[in-house]
């Protein structure tokens, strides 16, 4: 007879629940890399808030943390909350300030220049 057909061997990187915590914390971490590496420099400026190299160098130094040290050392856990930060407060404002911000249900966008 075979081997069982197991959730573990099955999906070998899921073994237990903090294995599985692990690779939801680092695609989370890695989301907010991508999304901080794929924005404009213009639009860190335009959105006053921290510079483009400034948040790729925390999410990058935080990431690998994680992958090197593990989600419950000091950098995995400080890269969990910079992640949030981002994701949170400096994503919506990036969004905003390239002009895609959250438009709504029939919100009509306005063309030409702005009013004064």
């Amino acid at each position: 007879m075979g081997p069982l057909i197991t959730f573990q061997n099955l999906f070998p990187g899921f073994a237990d629940p903090l294995s599985v915590i692990w690779w939801v914390l680092l695609a989370i971490k890695l989301v907010a890399l991508l999304d901080a590496a794929f924005r404009p420099r213009a639009v860190f400026v335009a959105a006053d808030k921290l510079t483009k190299p400034g948040w790729v160098l925390i999410l990058v130094t935080f990431t690998l943390g994680q992958i090197f040290q593990g989600w419950l050392s000091f950098f995995g856990l400080v890269g969990i909350v910079a992640s949030a930060v981002y994701l949170v407060d400096a994503r919506p404002a990036l969004r905003a300030a390239a002009g895609r911000g959250r438009g709504g249900w029939g919100v009509r966008r306005r063309r030409g220049p702005r009013p004064l």
